[in-house]
């Protein structure tokens, strides 16, 4: 026996020990889930930027001729052009993430679009929370000259 050592104190070690190792492990599954959120909301705004700027290189060629930068509005034009590159990136986001495009606006020489996505936590579902991190991205992009900042 050590020197010094009260009768009853054995044991304390392991008790800091464990409850230092609850603490850890919980901070750890929140970095890992709270990365996974910063994952998707990078993604969301990376393919919300992609379609809109894939939409805003579609001109309506007669009206460009004629010296108005405007998009094509028409079936096949700017829209599905944007939607169209959305499902092309969509396919290397992560298996954790669901994206959904939301709406793409042609309005006059400017697109807006938006993206939602959904993360799914990778911890908190082991443990009984069903909590999900939604994030909403837009992006706008235009051509020609315009008068906005």
């Amino acid at each position: 026996m050590i020197k010094g050592r009260k009768k009853g104190e054995s044991g304390q070690v392991a008790l800091v020990f464990i409850a230092s190792l609850v603490i850890v492990i919980g901070a750890m599954a929140l970095l890992i889930d709270g990365g996974r959120y910063l994952v998707t909301r990078s993604r969301a705004r990376m393919l919300a930027d992609a379609a809109a700027i894939t939409g805003v290189g579609v001109l309506d060629v007669v009206e460009a001729g004629q010296g108005n930068f405007v998009l094509d509005a028409r079936d096949g034009g700017a829209r599905d052009a944007a939607k169209d590159n959305f499902a092309k990136n969509l396919e290397d986001s992560p298996d954790y993430a669901d994206f959904s495009l939301d709406s793409v606006q042609v309005l006059g020489n400017q697109i807006r679009v938006t993206v939602t996505g959904r993360s799914a936590p990778l911890f908190g579902s082991h443990w009984g929370l069903n909590y999900s991190a939604t994030v909403v991205s837009s992006a706008r992009a235009g051509t020609g000259i315009s008068g906005e900042n």
